[in-house]
């Protein structure tokens, strides 16, 4: 029995691909692009893997689109933060 996580060399027939495909391409153009995910990737690649990176990045423009979602705004590139 194959263990999940461990050793599946495909996509899940469930995924939507198409989708998986963009997201993947979003997160490799932000890792060269975007001088903040830029600097978070170039951090984490001294401790991680690459694939591991870039699902990291994934993640956090995953979260990026859905806080602008539940905002209600649009994406503004030079926000600062308040903290």
């Amino acid at each position: 029995m194959e263990r999940r996580g461990l050793g599946r060399k495909r996509v899940s027939h469930l995924a939507h691909k198409e989708l998986k495909q963009e997201l993947n391409q979003a997160a490799k153009t932000a890792a060269i692009h975007d001088p903040e995910i830029r600097e978070y990737a170039q951090r984490k690649l001294k401790d991680k893997s690459c694939s591991l990176v870039l699902n990291n990045v994934k993640f956090k423009l995953i979260l990026r689109m859905f806080a602008l979602i539940k905002r209600g705004e649009m994406y503004v590139e030079n926000y600062k933060r308040a903290a």
